[in-house]
């Protein structure tokens, strides 16, 4: 439609898509799945030269920031780690390490509320870890 005017999308697919191996293992259930999920659709919107295999294991940490006057706690923070690996033709060509950040308020008093607060804080970690991995998936690939 506006190939005339010579437009190309920035985030065209490659016309023959390249296979890219992906292993994420570390944190089970729900975690691991999403962040799968989330690491894949940010992959599919790169082009590489070379098929490509990531290894990806995830850490989480959760621990209290804030506490009230009677030493419960009102607010945790949540750092989930991503320990990868690049390969390239059966080659280790990098290896690092990124971390996520975000924090959520506790409510002792409604646990419901918490627990949305954390799953909420999962969501938002999880996504950022994502693109933080895509991206240096794909500057080590344009280097």
């Amino acid at each position: 439609m506006l190939s005339g005017c010579g437009f190309k999308p920035i985030l065209e697919r490659a016309s023959k898509p390249t296979p890219v191996t992906l292993s994420v293992n570390g944190i089970e259930g729900y975690l691991n799945y999403k962040f799968y999920q989330e690491l894949q659709q940010q992959l599919n919107l790169l082009t590489y030269s070379h098929p490509l295999t990531i290894k990806v294991t995830l850490a989480q940490t959760i621990y209290d920031i804030s506490y009230g006057r009677d030493a419960t706690a009102l607010r945790s923070q949540n750092v989930i780690t991503a320990f990868y690996e690049i390969w390239k033709d059966g080659k280790l060509i990098h290896k690092g390490k990124t971390d996520a950040i975000s924090s959520y308020n506790v409510d002792r008093n409604d646990e419901f509320s918490s627990l949305t607060s954390r799953l909420s804080s999962d969501e938002k970690t999880i996504q950022a870890m994502a693109i933080e991995v895509a991206r240096e998936v794909f500057l080590k690939m344009h280097q």
